[in-house]
């Protein structure tokens, strides 16, 4: 009887971990589909020209994260939020041949506006803060909802 309830405890609990972690995350994932147009960028601490942001669109459809830069598709991420966390938690991850890499980074969405700060690589930590500074590979993006 013990081997069973832990043998169900071993699939069950991690099902109902899911569960609770992606309804948490559920709202927020719900209220970023669409899509988004660029606002702004801040790379190292400097904000890129408007000029070099035009036509870069943001489609969020389920958990898959696109962008197109002047009608060009960019390699994509599968999205896990956790809005739990502290500034809230965003893992974009890109699966390549080697296997998954997860792209740590923080968001906020207030409005028709998103903002995400992460590194430029999966070995990076996760920003604290959706700031940049010189010479550390983080950016911030800001994107706003397309009307319809």
């Amino acid at each position: 009887m013990l081997f069973t309830l832990l043998l169900y405890g071993m699939f069950l609990c991690p099902a109902l971990i899911e569960t609770a972690d992606t309804g948490k995350a559920k709202p927020d994932l719900d209220r970023m589909q669409g899509t988004w147009v660029l606002h702004a960028l801040e790379i190292n601490g400097k904000d890129v020209g408007q000029k070099q942001l035009e036509n870069t669109v943001l489609i969020i459809k389920g958990d898959k994260y696109v962008t197109k830069v002047k009608d060009n598709e960019q390699p994509g991420f599968r999205l896990k939020l956790d809005p739990t966390k502290d500034p809230k938690a965003i893992d974009m991850i890109r699966t390549s041949p080697g296997g998954d890499e997860v792209i740590k980074g923080i968001y906020s969405l207030e409005n028709d506006t998103l903002k995400i700060c992460r590194g430029l690589s999966a070995d990076q930590e996760r920003p604290r803060q959706l700031a940049t500074w010189p010479n550390t590979n983080y950016f911030v993006v800001t994107w706003r909802k397309q009307s319809k």
